[in-house]
């Protein structure tokens, strides 16, 4: 009887010994940090009610809008629905790379429109065509009311091409991310931030803020193409907390 009681509790401390070499410490987990902001970026989308990409003619219809465009000596002239936009004379409102805001005057091609219909908006993302250089990177972006007339002016640079809008605050109003690049530093890191704006009441989009805080936003820092998750972080001074393991 005793030499059975021993061999099951050698089988015990054997069995529990195995389960915790088994479990995995999630206070020592790497996190990858760009999936976990695409994931909870793709959750809060407000999806277009119809997009044309890779536009290839100057003259184009979604649904009932009819949409035109034609380069100018600097930027571009888009008319929507009889109603002129003249891009040459307008900088974004966001910082597009590191502090300073750029000139949309940049930008020769349409690239891509999408439709909100039931947001009354248009989205339209304007390149460079032939691009050289650090230019391939860049892009602009118009949030067009199509109630108001009113335009917003985003830029980009080396962070993506796509138009998105999102539902962020449940509050009834579409909001945009704007995404400001600050460059890699000596030891091959970049920094992203990502501020959230928020469409007013005349049609326009501004920075969102509260009486206590007035700009919302989270920081990406990580290496290039994300091959060391050791070097990236997520920084964040947002609505509410994105990385909920606390890790």
């Amino acid at each position: 009887m005793k030499l059975i009681i021993k061999i099951l509790t050698v089988l015990a401390v054997l069995i529990s010994c195995i389960s915790a070499t088994n479990k995995t410490d999630n206070s020592t987990e790497k996190v990858d940090y760009g999936q976990l902001i695409k994931e909870y970026l793709k959750a809060k989308t407000i999806e277009p009610t119809w997009v044309i990409d890779d536009v290839d003619k100057n003259e184009l219809e979604l649904l009932k809008h009819k949409i035109s465009w034609v380069e100018l000596e600097k930027g571009l002239e888009i008319t929507v629905n009889e109603h002129i936009i003249t891009t040459s004379d307008k900088v974004t409102s966001n910082a597009v790379w590191e502090s300073g805001v750029d000139s949309v005057n940049f930008a020769n091609h349409l690239q891509q429109v999408s439709l909100y219909e039931t947001e009354s908006l248009i989205g339209f993302v304007l390149t460079s065509s032939p691009c050289t250089g650090l230019g391939c990177g860049v892009n602009y972006q118009i949030i067009y009311d199509l109630k108001t007339g009113k335009q917003t002016y985003f830029g980009r640079f080396r962070t993506g091409f796509e138009f998105q809008l999102y539902n962020f605050n449940s509050d009834g109003r579409p909001d945009y991310l704007s995404k400001t690049f600050y460059g890699r530093n000596t030891q091959g890191i970049d920094t992203t931030e990502y501020v959230l704006y928020s469409q007013t009441k005349n049609g326009d989009f501004e920075v969102f803020g509260t009486g206590e805080q007035k700009k919302f936003c989270f920081k990406h820092i990580y290496t290039e193409f994300q091959q060391n998750l050791d070097n990236e972080k997520l920084e964040e001074n947002w609505i509410e907390r994105i990385n909920k393991n606390g890790r």
